[in-house]
């Protein structure tokens, strides 16, 4: 009634007037629009021709068939993280190579690959031999290794044309390059030094040097002693021989029981045809492209890697006698190819296997609690019930993943030794968890890591580059001899006299070290302890060891004692009541920079190594560690004041070495 009764000249819903302004508008907004994605479009298209173009230019300086497939990888890995600005400076400023490229390729080097340090130097010497370029400016810095009395080694730049004669009492520039995942250099003024360079065959000098001053990666240096053949590491730094697609180039001939061995351990293996085609088109192209599959690997090809692994391991377990010696070598190191080694190398690993076995039963070091086992070992132990399964990587163990399992209604798995199913579900557990994430964690850049045994992983002769029981018992005696309370912590129980109070006692420790059948850099503590057994934690080596024996166990001891520290203390590892290691390190890492105890040069350092573990305070605490043992137990300091009162009142040194 309301609406029939509104006057008529006044309507309430009103037509608007149609116009062209909108619509104008609204094209013209659509054209600039589709103009401006036409435009970026054809920037980004002109700009990625145009990197490509500066990229071939620059590939072609660098002359890259004069180096293995692995290190040619190393090259590509670089030049995909260069902007375009920086990849037109390299491929047009006749200045590129010293001036841009070298400086930051060595850090890359340093940060990025798997590499010891010697061979980063190796790679640059080999290149600056093959750029002609750089002769357009005068050489104003020579490639070296600085070794401290650690043993630790660091890439550098020196600011000399030639370490010679006349080098003797001159103070010299230097810039040095650090690992990612490892030590800071860190010396005290006119401390020794050891400068290390190759010759023009490759042959290597030492001379000693002193420190003056440094500043950050920056270093004064003073030459003291005229360079000398250093023989020991002339045999020991030898470079791996170019390979080619058919295999290394190295002379002797393949013995007959290793040729087609790929074909002997897939037959072996009983895989099906399709499964035993892709393993050979992974092994084929990881052959021809080595470096292109590393920095393309894909979670599949592990997995379908480990399979193989499995069903060769339950056939060795059943019957170890008539294994062919290819089969024997996939179980051990992950042999797969025999165009992968040379002839030498494959002979040195059949030997090997005997020598491996009887060290880890040697009982020479009885004071060390630790117990070395090859994985096939390890996994026979796991399968009679000796040992646990491992915890996976979430700290999760077989049996709380079994009883997640039973809230979906599944039934509960029998847990029976005789039962196969039961067997084989306990090896995939173990298999996907130490071998999938061992290869990723022995590895101090896991993008470089693949489970293929080939001739690049090895360096120098064949014994030194594998892990001997002794190398990790010895080693882990020498500590003790320093911590003696290594193997033992303090912790609290109920009195059997009085419920209402606790009693101290002591508590000792073991671990089990695992022997992975790879390469790799550093030692990880898999697991602090093993539901059943919460005295024994489980350690990872890599049975190829390409990093000093004696920096990889310390530091992984180092691990050890954090983290058994830490269990022990549960939630309350942080309090700082009542004080204990874990609480006081801790403090120490969250106030360092409100420390009115530490330089300004000890906080930039402290932040740069705090960074560089990516604020992992295990692997901080692991670094201060083997300082502590290896140098400070020596009288010579390294650390902090506030670090060395820390380790002073919790691991007090016992004896000087």
């Amino acid at each position: 009634m309301l609406i029939l009764g509104q006057d008529p000249g006044n309507p309430i819903l009103i037509w608007p007037e149609f116009s062209w302004t909108p619509v104008i508008s609204g094209t013209i907004f659509l054209v600039l629009l589709f103009s401006v994605i036409f435009l970026l479009q054809r920037y980004l298209r002109r700009q990625n021709r145009l990197a490509l173009e500066y990229r071939a230019k620059i590939v072609s300086k660098l002359r890259l068939h004069h180096f293995n497939s692995k290190d040619t990888n190393l090259f590509h890995t670089f030049l995909d993280q260069v902007d375009n600005s920086d990849l037109k400076r390299l491929a047009e400023d006749p200045s590129w190579y010293r001036k841009y490229f070298l400086p930051e390729f060595l850090q890359f080097l340093a940060e990025q690959s798997n590499l010891p340090a010697w061979k980063d130097i190796l790679i640059v010497h080999t290149l600056d031999h093959l750029i002609e370029d750089h002769k357009a400016i005068a050489k104003n810095f020579i490639t070296a290794i600085l070794e401290t009395d650690s043993e630790e080694r660091f890439p550098a730049l020196l600011g000399i044309q030639e370490l010679d004669e006349n080098s003797l009492n001159r103070a010299i520039r230097a810039r040095i390059y650090t690992k990612k995942v490892g030590a800071t250099f860190s010396l005290t003024r006119y401390e020794r030094m050891k400068i290390i360079v190759p010759d023009e065959s490759k042959r290597w000098l030492k001379s000693e040097a002193i420190l003056i001053s440094q500043e950050g990666t920056n270093l004064t240096l003073q030459i003291k002693t005229i360079p000398e053949l250093d023989q020991k590491k002339s045999e020991e730094w030898l470079e791996t021989p170019k390979t080619s697609q058919a295999g290394p180039s190295q002379p002797g001939a393949i013995p007959d029981e290793y040729l087609n061995s790929l074909a002997q351990i897939l037959e072996y293996s009983g895989l099906h045809p399709s499964t035993c085609e892709e393993i050979s088109r992974l092994v084929n192209a990881y052959q021809e492209h080595p470096g292109l599959i590393r920095r393309k690997h894909r979670q599949e090809d592990y997995k379908i890697l480990i399979r193989l692994y499995k069903v060769c391991f339950i056939k060795f377990r059943s019957q170890t006698s008539n294994v062919p010696k290819p089969v024997l070598l996939f179980i051990h190191f992950f042999f797969l190819d025999e165009g992968l080694l040379s002839a030498k190398r494959i002979e040195d690993l059949e030997i090997a296997i005997t020598s491996l076995k009887s060290s880890t039963t040697d009982h020479q070091y009885r004071e060390v609690k630790l117990s070395v086992h090859l994985l096939p070992d390890w996994l026979n132990l796991i399968l009679a019930g000796k040992k646990n399964p491992s915890q996976n990587h979430l700290g999760q163990t077989y049996d709380q993943i079994q009883k997640s399992n039973l809230r979906w209604n599944q039934e509960a798995e029998a847990k029976n030794i005789m039962n196969n199913e039961y067997l084989l579900h306990i090896l995939d557990w173990e298999l996907e968890n130490i071998l999938y994430m061992g290869l990723l964690g022995i590895s101090l850049n896991p993008n470089f890591a693949y489970p293929i045994l080939s001739e690049d992983q090895f360096y120098g002769s064949t014994e030194s580059n594998l892990t001997f029981a002794d190398k990790i018992l010895s080693n882990a005696e020498k500590v003790k001899l320093i911590d003696p309370n290594l193997f033992q912590r303090e912790v609290s129980a109920i009195s059997n006299m009085d419920p209402s109070r606790t009693d101290p006692f002591r508590k000792e420790f073991s671990a089990d070290c695992i022997l992975l059948p790879y390469s790799g850099n550093r030692g990880v503590l898999w697991q602090d302890t093993s539901v059943g057994n919460q005295d024994c934690c489980r350690l990872l080596f890599p049975i190829i060891m390409t990093e000093n024996a004696t920096l990889v166990v310390t530091k992984t001891l180092g691990e050890f004692r954090w983290e058994t520290e830490r269990t022990i203390r549960g939630r309350k590892w942080k309090d700082p009541v009542p004080a204990s290691l874990t609480s006081e390190y801790y403090s120490y890492l969250e106030n360092f920079q409100k420390n009115p105890n530490l330089t300004v040069e000890a906080k930039k350092r402290i932040e740069q190594q705090w960074i560089k573990v990516g604020k992992n305070i295990k692997d901080m605490f692991s670094i201060d560690y083997a300082y502590w043992i290896l140098l400070e137990a020596e009288g010579k300091p390294r650390l902090n004041r506030v670090v060395r009162e820390i380790l002073n009142r919790f691991i007090p040194i016992q004896i000087k070495l």
